[in-house]
């Protein structure tokens, strides 16, 4: 509706095309297509704590105010275009939600199986069948062991498929492979995370429902890695801290290159220059984690702790 008031304030000439009987002939048929979507930048989707999330929109280089779904004790636990997943983190978590604020509908999901408290929950589209898939991997309740006297925890991996429409279980995830906070990538069909320290890769194979730890070292002196999709190839951005030299400090870009071979290793890309770097960072403890996106060939990184991007 923008667009179209903008395009109308051009000048008479162009006013008169929105009015003319071809142009809402066209309107029509590209209304009855169902096959044909309209392809539109997608949006960077900042979520937040109160009634409104934001999203900026690259199209009309403006953000937009989207209200939250009022649900008590729940909040973002993972997005796919323009889908959000709604569930709690901190509590045991049975009972999904899945939002489109857009179209603003909210669905309920089955509860899950086993996983009760979620270490780690994610996302993917399937564009082609208009479908998606969760999955969450976490604990059951703990069971007291009499022998050793203390509570016994054991992990899960549950997928959820909307077309199925229930919960499957899968691999249990790798137990001396820790999740960390950040929160992992789809990249050609595969779920990618990083581990707690020492840093690690592991990745998720949803088909066959197999969790394994990729056999890729990490970069010297890497710290608060976080990992991004960019048209099919799995970048990692992270901060490098010299310890013997405090001063040499500087956050630099990887690829993962040969990921189809057994022979996998992260290739520098590029680093942030200094000036920048020194602006971004001016704010930020030494320890604030970065937490990236990509869209296409842009990548955008930010911090918890600064406004900066």
């Amino acid at each position: 509706v923008v667009s179209t008031v903008q395009f109308r304030s051009v000048c008479t000439k162009w006013k008169s095309l929105f009015l003319s009987d071809a142009y809402w002939r066209k309107r029509y048929r590209m209304d009855q297509d169902q096959d044909q979507e309209v392809k539109r930048d997608a949006w960077f989707f900042l979520c937040t704590t109160g009634q409104f999330s934001c999203a900026f929109d690259f199209e009309m280089d403006r953000w937009h105010k989207i209200p939250n779904p009022a649900i008590p004790r729940t909040s973002i636990i993972a997005a796919a275009g323009s889908i959000l997943c709604l569930g709690n983190l901190v509590a045991d978590c049975k009972i999904l939600y899945i939002c489109n604020p857009i179209k603003k509908t909210l669905t309920q999901l089955p509860p899950t199986s086993r996983v009760q408290l979620i270490h780690k929950a994610t996302m993917c589209l399937n564009k082609d069948a208009r479908s998606y898939k969760i999955v969450v991997a976490g604990e059951e309740n703990s069971i007291m062991s009499a022998l050793m006297n203390s509570r016994v925890y054991r992990l899960y991996t549950e997928i959820y498929d909307s077309i199925a429409g229930y919960w499957r279980m899968a691999g249990n995830p790798l137990p001396h492979a820790k999740f960390g906070s950040d929160p992992g990538v789809w990249c050609n069909g595969l779920f990618y995370s990083i581990t707690e320290m020492p840093y690690g890769v592991v990745r998720f194979d949803p088909e066959n429902g197999v969790w394994t730890e990729l056999d890729a070292a990490m970069p010297c002196y890497i710290s608060t890695p976080s990992l991004a999709e960019s048209n099919g190839r799995l970048i990692m951005i992270g901060r490098v801290v010299n310890n013997l030299n405090k001063a040499t400090e500087k956050i630099l870009i990887w690829e993962l290159q040969n990921m189809d071979s057994d022979i996998i290793a992260w290739t520098e890309l590029q680093h942030m220059p200094h000036c920048i770097y020194s602006e971004f960072m001016a704010t930020v403890k030494s320890y604030s984690p970065l937490v990236c996106s990509a869209i296409g060939d842009w990548l955008c990184i930010a911090t918890h702790l600064s406004p900066r991007t």
